[in-house]
């Protein structure tokens, strides 16, 4: 029973961050909080997979060079992102820019001074949910699909062929920051102590929870709860077959959520 606790925990993380964004997307998407003007154009797809290229292209060339420096870049632009997507929680709360101001400042002194699992997961869960919203609302649901096909193809060369996903995991992981969600298998597990120690905790990229859930919140803002439902328990049962694969070696994570969030969303919207 003790081995089912872990994946159990990340499966309630992941359910979490998929309410977070179900629930605000509708007020942000009354707010017109989005990150592209037209949601019709396709070239907004074009954007986020040469963003996620680069993006994973420097990561990996800062930490070839000067790999100390790699935690304090990805830092820098976490906290600049957060501004944003802390903003948009409070957008109809007076001063709402300051506020964010302040949480992504609280944000980045604990994940430096105190960068323990919860710690990780908590800014992680909210900042995911923020994130996988507003992509929901700034792009039609069949362009979501095409780019979470486009990233699972992507992923599953990265890992399988090229192998430099799973440098980058590697990073990552001993960065200290909301690039990840973290559960332990262990009750007394602490990552401050034990940042090496992966027998000791399961780990699920900040990526792999925000993809599938634009599609998922995209659904709950189409066909509802109906939609929400059908496209997350698609998503889960690739995460269930994700973490059954992946305690005999690392697995792609996006070609099994991204299936599975694909499959529950066709399902709700041929009912």
């Amino acid at each position: 029973m003790k081995k089912f606790i872990a994946p159990l925990g990340m499966a309630f993380l992941f359910i979490v961050t998929q309410l977070i964004s179900a629930f605000i997307s509708i007020p942000f998407k009354k707010a017109g909080i989005k990150a592209f003007e037209n949601p019709n154009d396709p070239m907004n797809v074009v954007q986020i997979i040469i963003y996620f290229i680069v993006f994973t292209a420097i990561i990996l060339i800062i930490s070839k060079y000067k790999e100390n420096l790699i935690k304090y870049v990805i830092l820098l632009a976490f906290f600049l992102a957060s501004i944003s997507i802390f903003q948009a929680f409070f957008y109809f709360i007076p001063f709402s820019f300051f506020i964010a101001l302040l949480l992504s400042i609280i944000m980045v002194v604990l994940l430096i001074k105190y960068p323990e699992w919860y710690v990780i997961d908590f800014f992680g869960v909210f900042i995911a949910g923020g994130i996988a919203a507003i992509f929901a609302i700034s792009i039609l649901p069949i362009y979501i699909i095409l780019l979470l096909i486009v990233l699972a193809i992507y992923d599953f060369i990265a890992v399988y062929k090229t192998r430099h996903m799973i440098k980058l995991a590697e990073k990552v992981a001993n960065s200290n920051l909301p690039l990840l969600i973290i559960f332990p298998k262990k009750k007394d597990y602490s990552y401050i102590k034990d940042e090496l120690g992966r027998n000791n905790a399961i780990y699920m990229g900040l990526g792999d929870i925000v993809i599938p859930g634009m599609l998922i919140s995209a659904s709950f803002l189409e066909k509802g709860f109906i939609g929400f439902i059908a496209t997350l328990a698609g998503s889960l049962i690739g995460f269930s077959a994700l973490m059954i694969l992946v305690r005999k070696s690392p697995q792609a994570g996006l070609p099994y959520l991204n299936g599975g969030a694909i499959a529950g969303y066709l399902l709700a919207y041929f009912m």
